[in-house]
């Protein structure tokens, strides 16, 4: 175990702070307060003493100095409980705290361990990006006011905002961020105006005690700067060093110290007036310039605000009837009908008497969860009975079914991608320039220490990778932004680009080619009672397959007052058919060979049919008119000399020539595909060495979606959910397959325009910053200019190609 000596005494054995005269002690070890030692107590307790060995250059620990919050009582509260957790069935709940303290490795690894500290924590997963855990947790055993209190007195006490309550959204820009701002604007105002004296003086100069007066002040006020402005710089460039890691802020901080010190020392000295204006003048337009990122990453929606744009559907019960709404127009009140295979969007209390829940995108439990009448149910979970009818308890969470189709069982593993590539330029490049910096002063110091100075300083200064590191993040957020404007919603920017490198596509057929709602239904068979209609309702009211809900239509608008049967034992068999029991009569629809039908002529006829029967009684069939999407046979025509094309269906062969006429004979059809015939077929494409976009209509598509270089859901009038889906399509887009894609390799084509800008104007910079001749002030501007100009060309380029693209109008 790692621990500090009392010999080393200033040195707290938790958090490595420096301890007072009346510190703490307890055998060898040192504390700074009781906090600290309560917290080594507890880890040295539960046998977690490896804690101080995940770094070996600082103490991980927090500061307890602070004090511990005892009173988290008021998370117990049932109204704030349930818009605290993510999840809970009553035994078992998800919660996400927001951890500020989160900071190294020692602490991701003490909060994935949390199980350890305590029995009743299930899970711990740590998100240190956006410094977050979410904790799996019995609710049986622990209370979140204990979760939270555990949380807390080992140093990690969470950020419980008021915004985490109430829904409200709070600034997303620090407020600490504008205060440093205006410290630093300040400053460099009041300095600048300080040293102009000197340069209006010309060659007479100020008078000595006007110059020192001058210069003091000048001192004064760039203290706050160096001492409080430039932290946003220092402290990462700090953990950079500690973890060995290369950083764009070292060089910056480099560039700050050798600006602050040299004109510290030359106006101590009394050889100029310093470079304080520039010093002031560089924190400051950085820090505008941070300001400008953060603020356009907010206004590009870059914490995946897009989910907004869902186009998840819901069907809701208005006055006995039905209709399909978009899941972010469901507002609270509203009465969901929810059938088999499809996803609750919001938390509902439960209208009948039961339903089960399947959770398994949420929790990775298989085992589906049973709620009662009255119960409160959470978003996420798919219906694997019959259909359920649901009152919204609050509007849809667009954040958690974000979370949902971004859960990390769906990621799929790439590498090499734009962003990834520039981070990783960015690393090698700061050591670069650094080296090119102490080369240039070296060369200049036999001349001049003014100009190596001159010169270092402005090397580190213009060589900065801030603009390369910027044009993959704006362009592909642009893209994302303007993709989603027009109906196709991306999971993230490596998406597009994955689009652009595709050379395969691979399209369902019933309900991405053609239509859902089919044209025309046309019945072939004896009269039916209304009673016979309604049954054929109830089983149809299940089901979510193109077809049926067609069928399903027609029937409804036969029957002006469908009654609610009871439905037993209903099965759905995908590519065949659905059936269940209905007032004890076994109601079967689908195929002719699902009915009992083996001699039919169903093979040859040029539309689909579904037949159906009740118990031995087959009174006929529907047949289904199907059309092709509008736009499809032109987009098919534009893609064929680019893409090798496919089509893998799940029903018979019927549509066989129609499909190859539009398709033609190079492309490949594969009719009567179930499931894992799509899977492996997918599979199969890339073993060929293609890389297949996958477009299905996110019903029996899962898996062939997954297992695509990019699977592409197409959504129309079903709220089934598809989390292993890259992108979410809009069915009315389709037809514009061929200009989304060409948008995608066009934004590709940007991003690497703007990363030759960059490497251009680094160039050109350290050419002339090499030479000593370039002076700070231009350095302290150019440097986020250069930054601006790579966004405001990726701004424009990115939409200028929308529009000539046909993307957006």
């Amino acid at each position: 175990m790692s621990t500090v000596k009392v010999a080393q005494k200033l040195a707290c054995s938790h958090c490595g702070e420096t301890c007072p005269d009346e510190s703490v002690t307890s055998g060898q070890h040192v504390f700074c307060c009781t906090g600290c030692k309560t917290v080594f107590d507890l880890l040295h307790d539960n046998g977690m003493e490896s804690y101080y060995t995940q770094s070996e250059r600082y103490s991980p620990g927090v500061s307890q100095k602070e004090g511990i919050q005892t009173d988290f009582s008021y998370l117990d509260q049932p109204e704030i409980t349930a818009k605290v957790l993510d999840y809970s069935d009553g035994k078992m709940a998800w919660v996400t705290f927001r951890i500020p303290a989160i900071h190294c490795a020692s602490c991701v690894w003490l909060l994935e361990n949390l199980p350890k500290l305590n029995d009743h924590i299930l899970q711990s997963h740590v998100y240190f990006d956006r410094r977050e855990v979410t904790v799996r947790f019995n609710t049986e055993r622990l209370k979140l006011s204990e979760l939270a209190m555990l949380l807390s007195k080992i140093g990690y006490r969470p950020d419980l905002q008021l915004d985490k309550v109430t829904g409200k959204k709070s600034d997303p820009v620090d407020r600490a961020l504008y205060l440093k701002i205006g410290v630093a604007g300040f400053a460099f105002g009041n300095i600048m105006l300080f040293s102009l004296p000197e340069y209006l003086s010309g060659s007479e100069g100020v008078d000595e005690q006007f110059r020192v007066l001058f210069g003091a002040l000048n001192i004064i006020l760039a203290l706050p700067v160096f001492f409080y402005s430039s932290l946003d710089f220092f402290k990462p460039a700090w953990v950079s060093i500690r973890q060995r890691y290369w950083s764009m802020d070292i060089a910056i901080s480099l560039g700050i110290f050798a600006m602050f010190f040299r004109s510290l020392y030359e106006i101590s000295a009394g050889i100029s007036g310093g470079y304080m204006d520039s010093f002031a003048m560089l924190v400051f337009l950085l820090l505008v310039g941070r300001l400008f990122q953060r603020k356009t990453f907010d206004q590009l929606s870059f914490e995946r605000d897009y989910a907004s744009y869902f186009p998840l559907s819901v069907t809701r019960i208005t006055e006995n009837e039905e209709e399909a709404v978009a899941a972010t127009r469901v507002q609270e009140g509203d009465v969901l009908l929810i059938r088999q295979g499809e996803l609750l969007p919001a938390d509902a209390i439960l209208m009948d008497k039961w339903v089960s829940l399947d959770y398994s995108f949420v929790t990775g439990e298989a085992d589906p969860v049973t709620f009662g009448m009255g119960q409160t149910c959470f978003a996420g979970g798919k219906n694997t009975g019959t259909s359920v009818r649901f009152s919204v308890l609050r509007p849809v969470s667009t954040s958690y079914l974000t979370r949902l189709w971004n859960h990390k069982v769906f990621q799929k593993v790439q590498t090499g991608s734009l962003q990834s590539i520039s981070q990783r330029f960015s690393r090698f490049f700061s050591p670069v320039v650094i080296v090119l910096a102490v080369l240039s002063g070296l060369f200049w110091l036999p001349e001049s220490t003014s100009l190596a100075m001159n010169a270092f300083t402005a090397v580190l200064i213009v060589a900065c990778p801030c603009a390369l590191a910027l044009s993959a993040p704006f362009s592909l957020g642009w893209a994302t932004n303007l993709l989603a404007r027009n109906q196709v919603y991306v999971k993230n920017g490596e998406v597009i680009e994955r689009l652009a490198q595709s050379d395969a596509l691979v399209f369902d057929k019933t309900g991405t080619l053609t239509r859902r709602d089919l044209g025309n239904v046309v019945y072939m068979g004896r009269d039916l009672t209304n009673a016979e209609k309604q049954s054929l309702l109830t089983v149809l009211r299940e089901n979510t397959h193109p077809h049926g809900r067609s069928f399903y239509k027609w029937l409804a608008s036969q029957v002006h007052t469908p009654d609610q049967n009871d439905l037993r034992e209903y099965e759905e068999v995908s590519g065949e058919g659905v059936q269940g029991i209905v007032d004890h009569v076994l109601v079967r629809i689908g195929s002719a060979k699902w009915i009992g039908i083996h001699h039919s002529d169903q093979m040859k006829t040029e539309h689909p049919r579904l037949y159906f029967s009740f118990d031995d009684d087959i009174p006929g069939y529907v047949q289904l008119e199907s059309a092709f999407r509008s736009g499809v046979q032109s987009m098919i025509t534009r893609l064929k000399s680019t893409f090798t094309l496919f089509v893998l269906s799940g029903d018979n062969s019927r549509d066989l020539e129609r499909v190859r006429a539009v398709f033609g004979s190079d492309s490949e059809l594969y009719f009567s595909q179930n499931p894992q015939d799509k899977l492996q077929t997918i599979e199969s494409i890339q073993n060929r060495g293609h890389k297949p976009v996958m477009i299905g209509d996110g019903l029996n598509d899962a898996g062939a979606l997954k297992a695509g270089y990019v699977g592409i859901s197409v959504a129309e009038d079903t709220s089934s959910f598809t989390p292993a889906s890259d992108v979410i399509m809009s069915a009315e887009k389709v037809g514009e397959l061929d200009k989304i894609i060409d948008y995608s390799k066009s934004t590709v084509n940007i991003i690497y325009i703007s990363f030759a800008i960059s490497l251009l104007y680094n160039v050109v910079g350290l050419a002339f910053a090499v030479t000593a001749t370039l002076s700070p002030i231009i350095c302290a501007i150019i440097m986020p200019v250069s930054s601006v100009s790579v966004i405001v060309f990726t701004s424009i380029a990115t939409h200028v190609s929308a529009r000539l693209k046909g993307v957006t109008a």
